[in-house]
């Protein structure tokens, strides 16, 4: 979710005098830096009211959710292209806030000011990959209204009979879209341009962090974490599939810790500890010194792997897939897309192992406890009555077949497997 707060930052300013500009942060409460000064420079326009630039405001808030709803990640703006960008035209296209058709003029307008976004942050060298003008999201608009106008009578939507946790219904292909099956989980490990990449999507798929958690990962721990050694693949502790590993990181502003996977670990040697080793010596070409021992993570020009990192290069699976004729079949790939498989696959083989598969859901406070765990949050009975929901849904519809299998071991088997470890 993207969350829109109001600041004063201008009201004292003797050339601007403006109250109730608007700041962007993720979900993490991190800073969607771009998007904020966006807003303070439409802010400083004197062509622009107060009422105007909030208009603005809420049109970007607004897209930046779709980005979140739809799987692709408010923070990955960049990595939008054209076709995503005309998921979103559908989307208007088909309802408004008040669940009405959009007209025209209203859809022109919102698209047309998110398209003055970018092409502001294209001036100030923020480079993505949109390019397409308001002739063109005119005509594109004019198709799916029409297109629309054709269906709408005769096409139903299947609907699960079930909410998401945001309380809308649950429907078939949105839920379908925000997963990734086992099959184009390994499918999309061969389809990164840099394996750190691979290793990241396996360790989300396999304990359904946050990618801010990820990139905590100690490359050699100490305290807490001094269970996190970079041994040499002759090295490896022969017991270390059987053993937990105790991570303690910052998530959301709160101190959390989860058992991670020792036989994970293993993979992480085996895969990428040599890679670490030889970029290492590129950052200390870059720096003078060597990469703090608490990142685990360098890319291959050797520079700290971020945030937007992952998302421009998970955002990239899809195109490349279909480039390479893949085997993968997903039309997005996310952090949150592997979280979500994470959960699903966590809850199925725990119904599973309690015979409770197909049942009519029942409130289980110790699994609600252990999927609260898994995901970070707070309170999880909400979320984990959907996920149960949605397993048994999967279930009746035969949707599972590729899912029968243990979270943990097929996650990193396929990691292995793919780098021929």
């Amino acid at each position: 979710m993207c969350i829109m707060e109001f600041a004063d930052g201008l009201e004292i300013h003797p050339a601007y005098g403006r109250t109730q500009i608007a700041i962007y942060f993720d979900n993490d409460y991190g800073l969607l830096e771009e998007p904020s000064r966006w807003m303070m420079t439409v802010a400083k326009l004197k062509s622009r009211s107060k009422e105007t630039s909030r208009n603005y405001a809420y049109i970007l808030a607004r897209y930046l959710n779709w980005l979140d709803d739809a799987g692709y990640g408010c923070a990955a703006w960049q990595a939008i292209d054209e076709d995503i960008f005309d998921e979103y035209l559908k989307y208007l296209s088909k309802r408004s806030a008040s669940d009405e058709p959009m007209d025209h003029s209203t859809i022109v307008h919102y698209a047309s000011r998110i398209l003055d976004f970018y092409a502001w942050a294209k001036k100030q060298g923020y480079d993505h990959f949109l390019d397409v003008d308001v002739i063109e999201v005119d005509r594109r608009i004019n198709k799916h209204q029409d297109l629309l106008a054709h269906v709408r009578s005769s096409t139903k939507v299947a609907k699960y009979d079930f909410n998401t946790p945001t309380g809308r219904p649950a429907l078939h292909q949105r839920e379908m879209n925000k997963f990734v099956t086992q099959p184009d989980y390994e499918a999309s490990l061969g389809l990164f341009d840099d394996p750190v990449y691979a290793v990241i999507a396996a360790v989300i798929r396999t304990t359904a962090m946050r990618p801010k958690d990820v990139l905590q990962l100690p490359y050699r721990g100490k305290l807490q974490n001094s269970d996190f050694v970079p041994y040499d693949a002759d090295g490896i502790p022969a017991n270390i599939d059987n053993l937990e590993l105790h991570y303690f990181f910052e998530s959301k502003g709160k101190n959390r810790s989860i058992a991670f996977p020792g036989a994970l670990w293993r993979a992480i040697c085996s895969v990428y500890i040599p890679l670490r080793r030889q970029r290492a010596e590129l950052f200390r070409a870059m720096h003078g010194v060597s990469p703090p021992n608490s990142v685990l993570f360098l890319n291959q020009a050797g520079h700290e792997v971020t945030y937007q990192m992952i998302y421009r290069h998970f955002a990239k699976v899809p195109e490349v897939a279909s480039q390479a004729k893949s085997a993968y079949k997903g039309k997005r790939y996310t952090p949150r897309m592997l979280r979500h498989a994470c959960a699903t696959y966590f809850v199925y083989d725990a119904l599973k192992k309690k015979n409770r598969l197909g049942d009519a859901p029942v409130y289980d406070a110790s699994l609600d406890e252990e999927l609260r765990k898994l995901l970070g949050h707070e309170d999880v009975k909400t979320t984990y009555m959907y996920y149960v929901h949605l397993v048994n849904r999967f279930f009746y519809d035969d949707l599972l077949q590729d899912t029968m299998r243990a979270r943990v071991d097929d996650g990193i088997t396929a990691l292995l497997k793919r780098f021929g470890t």
